[in-house]
């Protein structure tokens, strides 16, 4: 999903309910996240569980603000 941003503009953040979808496996000893929206899809365990950390940080952040 290729977009042309030579124009100068910015890519639009789409609302949560449309957000990129996503599927995670294992893949050769990697961690495969492929995305709709985004081109890396091959992150090492180590990075993969860095990505998971700041997900639940997240969720941890948003369930004390409530």
């Amino acid at each position: 999903m290729a977009t042309d941003h030579s124009d100068g503009s910015r890519l639009r953040v789409p609302p949560f309910e449309n957000t990129a979808l996503f599927s995670i496996e294992t893949d050769d000893g990697y961690v495969r996240i492929e995305q709709s929206l985004g081109n890396q899809v091959r992150y090492t365990p180590e990075e993969a569980r860095e990505i998971a950390h700041e997900i639940l940080d997240t969720i941890d952040t948003a369930e004390s603000e409530n």
